[in-house]
């Protein structure tokens, strides 16, 4: 989907204490689907798969775009073919704003933990008509009124127009959470920072983007151009290590 404008002591004792001999440091063992390990990133992306894993896969996705749906139908799939599950590959997802409704949900995404933020996504996307038809159905008069609020309040009263609470709420976030998120300003922060790491940095002209071990990869919008970019990436790297 091409690039859109935006419309966030211990105290000692006196008495001397016997050291406890050393044991031996035990590593938790690797799991054996790392597809199912889910966590947050510092740069606000949702990060499936081995941390370490030699190749590294990050996707820039609009939760409004349906090439980026079809990818998340489709990629997700055949990444754990190629790697995701044995640890070799690892797939980031940022959300990216394409749009107001983007920001407005990416918001979402960001004040959850990282598996219930995960789950959201792929509500997203599974019912993403669901999310966008009341959207292109509020009426004209209402849009008029909101571009008329001040900057900081028209994204959050288009959501409300836009029936984003109801979306939310049957996804299992609250209305009092909902709020909380809206108005979540680190949340706001990283979704912006998202956007211009991924436009100023990485020359993203549209979504889904993808970087691999930090390089964007030009012309791949798609699962049949990107899984031979990664075959000849897991082929070329070093041995995964299997823990974090």
């Amino acid at each position: 989907m091409r690039l859109l404008p935006l419309f966030p002591l211990l105290i000692l004792l006196a008495a001397p204490v016997l050291a406890a001999p050393a044991r031996p440091v035990s590593r938790p063992a690797a799991p054996a689907d790392w597809s199912t390990r889910v966590a947050s990133t510092p740069a606000g992306g949702i990060l499936i798969g081995n941390p370490n894993a030699p190749v590294k896969l990050v996707e820039f996705g609009s939760l409004t775009c349906p090439h980026c749906r079809h990818f998340h139908e489709t990629g997700l799939p055949g990444l754990r073919a190629r790697g995701l599950v044995a640890g070799q590959i690892s797939y980031e997802y940022r959300p990216f704003s394409l749009n107001g409704v983007d920001l407005m949900a990416g918001l979402l995404v960001q004040c959850q933990p990282a598996a219930k933020a995960w789950a959201f996504v792929n509500r997203v996307y599974a019912r993403q008509d669901e999310l966008m038809t009341p959207f292109t159905q509020i009426p004209e008069t209402e849009r008029t009124r909101i571009q008329g609020l001040p900057a900081d309040r028209q994204g959050p009263a288009m959501a409300v127009a836009g029936k984003l609470p109801e979306f939310a709420a049957a996804a299992g976030i609250a209305r009092a959470r909902y709020d909380a998120c809206i108005a979540a300003k680190p949340g706001m922060d990283k979704l912006m920072a998202i956007r211009t790491d991924a436009v100023q940095t990485h020359g993203l002209t549209g979504t889904p983007s993808f970087l691999i071990n930090g390089k964007m990869q030009a012309d791949v919008f798609d699962w049949a151009a990107l899984e031979p970019l990664l075959i000849a990436a897991v082929k070329a790297a070093p041995t995964a290590r299997r823990n974090p």
